[in-house]
């Protein structure tokens, strides 16, 4: 029975989770297994972690060497967080789909995205962010549906919007890097 307490295999594995997080980030700091065992690759890792922020390298995970690391492992967590993605694709009700006329901030949002997508794409028409879902937003839809092998239907359909959105991120993702 649990009565509150880790046991030491848990804060073993607990530890090696933290340090394995900073050495993603940290070249000081070397990998460690996460398997609850303490041996010495787990104790060289500590000692990194001693010499970089000034602690003494003792190689042992005392109550200062461990609340720091703790420290920094949140830190770190905060620090690589991935963005949180939004979904601004209605989920319900089934089937819903844009269509001509629709006027909408999800219709600026998916022409944003169509626009950006013309660095991808040879001879893609440009579109206007007016929120209308006009002539040119259908157009573009349909030729995106054409170069993808998604049904062409000018419509903005739930696999069409996943799709758009997912090439999309992936342009996105490159022009950062």
């Amino acid at each position: 029975m649990n009565n509150g307490y880790v046991n030491e295999s848990d804060a073993i594995f607990n530890l090696q989770k933290y340090l394995r997080q900073l050495a993603y980030f940290d070249e000081d700091i070397p990998f460690v297994p996460v398997d609850g065992v303490f041996e010495r690759d787990t104790q060289n890792a500590i000692m990194s972690f001693q010499r970089k922020y000034g602690l003494k390298e003792t190689g042992i995970a005392d109550k200062t060497t461990w609340d720091l690391i703790f420290l920094k492992y949140l830190e770190s967590l905060d620090d690589n967080a991935v963005p949180t993605m939004i979904a601004p694709f209605p989920r319900t009700p089934n089937n819903y789909t844009l269509t001509l006329g629709d006027r909408l901030f999800l219709v600026e949002i998916l022409q944003y995205m169509l626009e950006e997508l013309k660095s991808r794409y040879d001879g893609f028409e440009p579109v206007s962010r007016t929120g209308i879902y006009d002539e040119s937003t259908e157009k573009a839809v349909k030729d995106f549906q054409m170069r993808n092998s998604l049904p062409i239907t000018g419509n903005t359909d739930v696999l069409t919007w996943n799709s758009i959105a997912n090439q999309y991120n992936f342009t996105a993702r490159d022009y950062k890097q």
